[in-house]
Formats: C-alpha cells, structure tokens, sequence
C-alpha cells in the first residue's frame, strides 16, 4: 500500500511538473513562451539598432515569478544597450577615471555663474550628460526629477550639454527638468570621451568616479510599445552612495 501511494505521489509530482508552462509577461497580461520572448529581443534589438544607427543589445531583467495553477509566470523588462557605451567605462576613455577623480571642470549656468567640480564635494554626485534633441534623454527626463525630488539633501544632481544658453532655455520652456544645468560643455565632454547620450555619472562625495550607466532602461510591453522605466538601477547606486 505505501509503496502505491507513493508511486501516485511520484506520478502526480510527474504530471504536475510536465503540465506547468512557462511563461513571460511585461504588463501581467501579454503571455510569451521562451521561443516567442526570442523573437520580440530580436526585433527589438533590430528595431533599435536601425534607430540609433549602431548595434544595440537587448539583456532579460526578471522583476518577479509568479506561480499559478498550471503555469509560471515569469515578469520581465528588456534593458536596451549600446555595447560600446557599456565598455566605454570598462576599456573606453572613462576607464582611466575609475576610482578617480574626474577632470576638474568650470562650466557656465544658465544664469551665467561659473560653476566649479570642486563645489561637487561633500556629496555624491550624479551628472547627466544630454542634449536637447536625444529622445531618450528626454524620456527619462520625469524620472530623473521624481529621483532628485526624493534625493535632492542628500545629492548634487547636475545636467551637462554641449549645447548653448538659448537652446537650453527654449527648451526648458516646454519640458521640465530640474537638475542644475551647465552648457557650453564641448570640450569636457570630447576630453571624456563621450559619443553617446544619455550618460550617466555616478561621484561620491570625494567627487571620485564610482559608476557609469546608460539611459534608464525601457521597459518593452510587446515589439511596438516601449514605456521608460522606474529608475530602480539609479536609486540602488544613489542609496549606496548615500550610505558610503
């Protein structure tokens, strides 16, 4: 008899095991199995490599599982990337200012005041690098200022561009971003090696170049729809940072 039960309980545990189906899902509603999920990073990472005229790498982040009667649900967001901007601070010219200062800088406000790296130190920094034309720039913009909102006793939050006083302002009249902004930054910019906008800076509060990152990453709800997402890669540096 116990060797029946537990031949049942084998079988059961089998079935079970063989009838839950894996699935992936970006809004909780959208269902894709593994080989369906394949060919949504593959038309995505065409789709934006075609855009930003350069290759573009789609990696799987996986917020959550959840397990229901016959299947699992796995959540996840696509992190779209350049990979010459991933190895920009690994091999690229950003990669002699780890765990280093940056290049000391002075930089124009909007109101014409000159603004030193030095006056940077004593709190962790993040400086992000735009202008006014990058649409994932632009994207984030409302993320970025709900984080400085939060973080703003804590943190100095710069926005640096090449671009000119008027330009900026015109542009400041439609959208809202709160950081400080410096303009006229061409030559930092070139000397730092940047190409590749939005980029994102990460100093403690020796000023000392601790992380770099993209764009916040987008979350894909299916091949034709895309939504910014929630910052969390920027808070989890910004709290570490805070914490130092």
């Amino acid at each position: 008899m116990k060797k029946l039960t537990l031949l049942l309980i084998l079988l059961f545990v089998s079935v079970v095991s063989y009838s839950q189906t894996k699935y992936y899902s970006t809004d909780g509603k959208n269902r894709l199995t593994e080989t369906e999920l394949k060919e949504v990073i593959s038309i995505l990472e065409d789709k934006m490599t075609k855009a930003f005229s350069r290759k573009m790498n789609a990696s799987l982040v996986v917020k959550e599982t959840l397990i229901k009667e016959d299947s699992t649900i796995v959540m996840v967001s696509f992190d779209m990337c350049g990979k010459e901007q991933n190895e920009l601070f690994k091999s690229g010219p950003l990669s002699e200012h780890k765990n280093k200062e940056l290049p000391k800088f002075s930089l124009n406000t909007l109101n014409g005041v000159k603004f030193n790296s030095e006056q940077l130190k004593g709190k962790p920094t993040m400086i992000n690098f735009w202008f006014t034309k990058c649409a994932p720039c632009i994207d984030e913009m409302p993320v970025l200022n709900k984080i400085k909102e939060k973080y703003k006793n804590d943190f100095n939050f710069i926005a640096v561009t090449y671009e000119k006083k008027e330009t900026v302002e015109n542009f400041l009249k439609s959208h809202s971003f709160d950081f400080e902004h410096l303009i006229d930054a061409k030559d930092l910019i070139n000397q730092l090696g940047i190409k590749s906008f939005p980029l994102n800076l990460f100093l403690d509060k020796n000023g000392v170049l601790q992380y770099v990152e993209g764009g916040i990453p987008y979350n894909f709800i299916d091949e034709k729809e895309k939504k910014i997402g929630e910052g969390d890669e920027f808070i989890k540096i910004i709290e570490k940072l805070k914490s130092l």
